[in-house]
């Protein structure tokens, strides 16, 4: 609560912007069930209980699309987003975006992207 607090005072957006926020996309040859399994595994795992920021999935499984998205403590905005494309049965293709300040940043960028290539949670950046 007092981060959230700490940037209302201080008049700071936070939260990805539409125009430099660190992203990264690659295509990951597995199926698009198992990669929105990792990615919202990986956010729950490192994000619930100490820092209290929100994890919210959503899953399209008939347009076979789906993101991850968390959000500050307060929800005033979002800090990470992960969205996610079937290519076909076997590919996915991934895009990580991040807000771009510490621990959101291009470390935290490369923590998910190696969640979904190892297949294991990642959390270094957060901890």
């Amino acid at each position: 609560m007092a981060l959230g607090a700490a940037f209302v005072l201080a008049g700071c957006a936070a939260g990805i912007q539409s125009s430099g926020s660190p992203s990264v996309s690659y295509t990951v040859p597995r199926n698009f069930e198992t990669v929105y399994l990792r990615v919202q595994h990986q956010a729950n795992e490192c994000l619930t209980g100490h820092h209290q920021y929100g994890v919210y999935a959503q899953l399209d499984s008939p347009g076979r699309q789906a993101s991850v998205v968390v959000k500050t403590p307060v929800g005033a905005g979002e800090v990470a987003r992960t969205e996610l494309k079937a290519l076909d049965a076997r590919n996915t293709q991934v895009t990580h975006t991040v807000w771009g300040h510490s621990p959101w940043d291009a470390r935290a960028l490369q923590a998910m992207r190696e969640s979904v290539l190892l297949d294991t949670t990642v959390c270094v950046v957060y901890r």
